[in-house]
Order: C-alpha cells, then structure tokens, then sequence
C-alpha cells in the first residue's frame, strides 16, 4: 500500500499577524476538538476541545484568534536562557507533536521548591525567537523590567505544545488545549481514534477520515506529545497503544466487530479493570483497534462487518492471521505506537505477531482481571499484547501482570536448560528461516546454557489426549470456544437483536457456524470439556513442564507458529499460487485430519501455559503480487510452566542486551535496509 494524500475541506485561514512566519489554518471544528495546519503544510493537528488549564488575567489581553504555545516545565530554581533552550533541543529530538512553530507564545511553570527567578537574559532570547507573550507561574519572581508581555498564572499545563484561545463566554479568561498530531492509519488498523475526556474521565472518540478519489476511507488517528512522558513517574508514562475493540473503554463502543453488538450495547460507562490498570500506569491509549467478530478466529476473506487490515510486511498482501491482526499490523506499521493490546485465546496473538514480525505474548491464564472484556472462552481467554522493542515487552508485561495471581513468586537464579525441539515440526519449509532458527539456538546454547533437546513432541503429547487422539482433543478445545460464545455473546445479542429490531442480526460467516454448533452443544458435554482440559492442564504440569527450583520451569519448548517462511496471502485465491502456503488457525481445511504438528498452539490454551513470540530474523520469498523477492518475517514461540511469565520476559530482556534479539522496525522490512 502506498500513502495517499489527505483531502479536507480548509474552512478559513487565520495568519498571526506579529509574526508572519507562523499561520495557523483552522479547518473545521468537531466534538473533539479543531483541526488545524501550521504554514498551511503538513502535519494536520488537533486541538482537544476541552481545555488542559483556564487563566483569567487581572488586565485585558487582546487575543483575537488561536495562538501556539509552548509550555515548560522547570525544576532549577534560577531560570535561564540555557536551560530553556535545553528543553527545546531535546523537544526537537524526541518529539513527533512539537516543532519551533509553537514557540510563538510561552508557558513557564516552576515545578522545584519554594520560588524562582528567571533570569533577565531569558527575555532577550525569546525576544529574539518572536515569543509574543509568556505566562509565568506565580511562584516565579518577575523582573521589575519586561519587554514581553508577562502574565502570571495558577495551576498547571502539562509541557510540550498547546492551543490558546480566548473564551468565548464573554470573560476574560484564556484556555489552554492539548495539541495532537494526526496520522492516517495507511494500512486500516484502526477504527476510530480517541482523545482523554478531561472533564468526565474516559475518552472521546475522533472520528476523523481522509476520503479518497477511490471513495475509501482511512482514520486520522490523534497521538499526543511525548513530552509529557518525561515529566512522569509512572512506569509507562507517556507510551502510546492501540486497544483491540473487545476490550471496553469508558465513553466508546465495544462492537468486537460486529455492527449488531455494537447496536444492542450501550457505550461502557466505566473500562475494563485491564485497561484502567494500563492508563493508570501512565500508558495512553489513542485508538481501537479492528478485531474479527468476537475474536473468533477467521480468515482475512471472512471480516465482512469490518473490513480486514493490511499486513505492511513484505509484498502488503500477506496474512496477519487471527483475531487481534489489527493491533499486530498497527503495530507493525506504525512508529508512533509502542505497544498495542489483543486477546488469544487460541492463538490470537501469537499467530499474528509471527506473521508481522513483532513481540507478542499470551501470559498464563488467570494473570489478568477480564472484566469488561467480551468474552470468547472463558477457560481459554487471556489479554495480550504486541510491541517491537524488547524492552518494552519486558517493561509492560512486568507492570501489566503485576497482580498476577497464578504467577510463580520466586526467584529465579538461571534460566532453564532444556530447549524441547519437536523432530516433527521443523525443519521450517524456507531454509533461510531454519538457518535462522538453528543460529537462535546455537546463541541460547552458547550464552545461556540452554541446551536443545530433540524430541518427538506429539508421541510425548498423546497419552494425554482421550483415545491418545488430538483431533478428539481439539473437538473438546472447539466446544469450549463454541458453548461459551453461543451462551454469553450470540444468544444475548441475538434476543436484544430481535426485540429492538423485530428481525434477526447478520453475523459474519465464522461466528455465524460456531454459534450454530455451540447451540447444539449441552451443559453435560461443556462440562466435559471443561473436565478434559482441567486434567490435560495438570498432566502437563506433573510430566512435562515440571517445576524447578532455580528456573521455575524446568524446560521450554519452541515451535514456529506461522507458515515456516512461505507467504499465505490475505486473498484466499494467492495461497494457490506456486510458494504459497494456506495459513491454519484452529482448524485444517474440510476433510483433512489436523495433526499436532501444525496446532501447537492449543497446547497454551489448554494447559493454561505463558507463550511468547520473538521475532529472530527477515528471510525472502518471490511475490507473485509484486514480481520481485520480498521479505518475510522469522519469529519463534516459546513455551513454559504456568506462572513461569516472569522467566520467559526475563529471558527476552537478556537476549536483547546480549544482542541475539533486536528492536524491529515499522514498515515493510523488520530492519532498516542499508
């Protein structure tokens, strides 16, 4: 996919006049908040509607339209020119909301002790930027001389960029607003965008699109200034995430991806204990991200109420798999995120953070609180979650599954030793992918001591399965996705449905079958399965991942979740062509028989085990799309005891300062090209 240009409507131009270097172009006003351009170029902003900080001057002051400010926060009790100029050096470099432009008005809050003084050359340097006006805490001492206007103030904005604007309730007061940058969501991840409801709590949905010559559509996504995140000490101060749309979040729809749910369902007037936990850290969401219909897993061709999103790797037409794609592919496509949030029941995080290349995991069930979450197994469902930096997978999975209350409480002084390496699953069909995963583990066994050991995974697997057959154990795994959803999704929505609408909802095709055989399925055969995967979970526990004192799991077990370095294509029809590969997610197509082999991702799901996915490596393959080689992402699972998370982020962390893993990058190669 390729960027396309932004076409909105300019509804009215207004230049500064004291400094004609600087315009700010008002385009249209919404609910939201004003959008608006600086210099008529891009980027396209958005000045929140509500207002950070309101200051009521004791002397008029003239302000006939908005202004751009840019508000300091000092804690050096003698302000100078330095120190200032300091704060802007380091706004330019870490900063994608905030440029020079907004140095046309200046906030200066004091944060230290008792008072400050500023410094008389403080004046004659912003003089020489153009600053018209500066507005001072009121505990910083003023000078007797001042060749700005100077006022004072109370209370607090928060630094970085700002709106001004004069309130129009016939006062003399003046408001201060948040400044967003505004991204096209290229590759259609997103739903909608949000902004912080400052009054209310919760958010406000943005639902700002750029419409094309085409006549489609993408979202304008608002993020905002990093600076704030600077100032903090919350442990994810200023990170910004998408949130799949299964999650509730105060003052926006839940739809899981279906317009009749979203239709018989009030907007939540509170989030979801997971997402408040995130906000409260410091983290800020920014959007909801596109999921398939109540997280079932289905095949790109399948997202009718949504529209699937876009892989950016590779060619842009390949698969990102199951139900939490849309947080992997903005993850994958955009920097301005640093993580993004799903769900995996069977896989839904995994497998798409293979297929995109980025880090992803699914903790050990029973880590986080699901409340407010829309359910599709509640004996299978976990929160997880998506990044590109291995440190910050290591920094939130540490503070997210904080409360844990099935993680292990000791500490562990080494890492396992045994690497279980299934004979049966590898070698990956692409040789550069398998020489990638043969030096991965010649680098655990080198630094670590990790040692591989190769086994027959499925003949260790099958005493544990009813009649020693797996497709006997997925049909149990399949039930209990197929009762719980039937019963605590389709069955509800279907009754508010009809009595509001007085006809039947539209489901799309996946979900359309699971609640046709969930349906038939009875509490005694729920409770089967249930006691089925209860003994499978403790079996698994007992005689394969036994505890360790030292390590807390006494081995991992590695597998590859994707395709083995053959592309599978968003178009079911490519997955046809020579060097394609159909991509499973919970089962394989009619009339075949699933192995083990190719569904080890049930065995998380079912033995209520951590999984991570690390991306290792970029192979090629010849795009029959593009007519040329493409890239294609090379990541692992690892799998460990339940309780173990801690271990296996640990692990992730060590294997990033050692060097054998990496930050990937956003776009369509994972490493910048040299």
């Amino acid at each position: 996919m390729h960027m396309r240009s932004i076409l909105i409507l300019k509804l009215c131009s207004v230049p500064l006049s004291a400094l004609a270097s600087v315009n700010i172009d008002l385009l249209s006003s919404h609910p939201a908040g004003t959008l608006f351009k600086i210099n008529d170029s891009q980027p396209l902003y958005l000045a929140g509607s509500q207002a950070a900080l309101e200051i009521y001057l004791p002397s008029a002051y003239s302000l006939e339209t908005a202004a751009l400010v840019t508000s300091f926060w000092i804690n050096d009790g003698h302000i100078t020119s330095e120190s200032l100029e300091t704060q802007l050096k380091f706004y330019r470099r870490f900063d994608d909301v905030w440029n020079d432009l907004f140095v046309d008005h200046v906030l200066i809050s004091y944060r230290g002790g008792n008072s400050a003084t500023i410094d008389s050359r403080v004046y004659s340097w912003l003089k020489r930027r153009g600053v018209k006006h500066i507005f001072l805490s009121d505990n910083i001492r003023r000078l007797s001389t001042e060749f700005i206007p100077t006022s004072v103030l109370a209370g607090w904005a928060p630094p970085g960029p700002l709106m001004m604007t004069a309130s129009d309730n016939g006062t003399s007061a003046l408001l201060f607003h948040n400044v967003y940058r505004l991204y096209l969501d290229e590759y259609d991840a997103f739903l909608f965008g949000a902004i912080p409801n400052l009054i209310d709590g919760g958010w406000i949905e943005t639902n700002f699109t750029n419409i094309f010559e085409d006549e489609s559509y993408s979202q304008l996504i608002p993020v905002p200034s990093r600076i704030p995140m600077f100032t903090s000490t919350l442990p994810l101060a200023g990170m910004r995430f998408g949130l799949k749309d299964i999650y509730n979040a105060k003052g926006l729809p839940t739809a899981a991806g279906s317009h009749a749910y979203k239709l018989t369902n009030e907007i939540p007037m509170q989030s979801a204990p997971s997402v408040q936990k995130l906000i409260d850290l410091g983290a800020i969401m920014v959007g909801k991200t596109r999921t398939s219909q109540f997280a079932h897993g289905a095949q790109p061709w399948e997202f009718i109420d949504v529209p699937y999103s876009w892989n950016p790797r590779g060619d842009g037409h390949l698969t990102a798999a199951a139900s939490s794609s849309g947080s992997a592919c903005a993850i994958a496509a955009y920097h301005w995120l640093e993580f993004t949030v799903g769900s995996d029941t069977r896989g839904s995080v995994r497998k798409p953070a293979t297929l995109v290349g980025v880090y992803g995991i699914r903790p050990s069930h029973g880590s986080m609180d699901l409340t407010g979450v829309v359910p599709l197994s509640e004996e299978m469902d976990t929160a997880g979650f998506f990044t590109r930096h291995p440190g910050i997978f290591h920094q939130v999975a540490s503070q997210w599954y904080s409360e844990s209350q099935v993680a292990s409480k000791k500490t562990i002084t080494r890492f396992p030793s045994k690497l279980l390496y299934p004979v049966e699953h590898f070698p990956v069909k692409n040789q550069q992918a398998q020489k990638m995963i043969d030096h991965f583990i010649e680098s655990l066994q080198h630094n670590l001591d990790i040692t591989p050991i190769r086994v027959n995974f499925t003949e260790t697997l099958l005493p544990l399965f009813p009649g020693a057959s797996f497709p006997a154990f997925q049909l149990a795994s399949n039930k209990l996705a197929e009762y719980r959803s039937w019963v605590d999704i389709g069955n509800p929505t279907t009754e508010k449905f009809v009595s509001q609408f007085a006809k039947q909802p539209i489901f799309d095709p996946i979900p359309n079958v699971m609640f046709s055989r969930g349906q038939n399925i009875t509490d005694d055969d729920f409770a089967a399965s249930v006691a089925l995967k209860r003994a499978f979970r403790d079996a698994v526990a007992s005689h394969i991942f036994k505890e360790d004192e030292e390590s807390c799991s006494e081995s991992i077990f590695m597998y590859e979740a994707a395709t083995g370095g053959l592309p599978s294509y968003r178009v079911e029809a490519f997955n046809h062509l020579s060097g394609a590969a159909p991509f499973v997610i919970t089962a394989t197509a009619q009339g075949e028989e699933a192995k083990l082999a190719d569904f080890f991702n049930f065995l998380a799901s079912m033995g209520e085990l951590p999984e991570i996915t690390i991306p290792i490596g970029e192979a090629t393959y010849f795009s029959h799309v593009s007519g040329v080689w493409e890239p294609i992402p090379v990541a692992i699972e690892l799998v460990a005891r339940k309780g173990c998370d801690a271990m296996l982020l640990d692990l992730v962390k060590k294997l990033g300062e050692l060097g054998i893993v990496q930050t990937v990058a956003a776009g369509r190669f994972m490493f910048p090209q040299v």
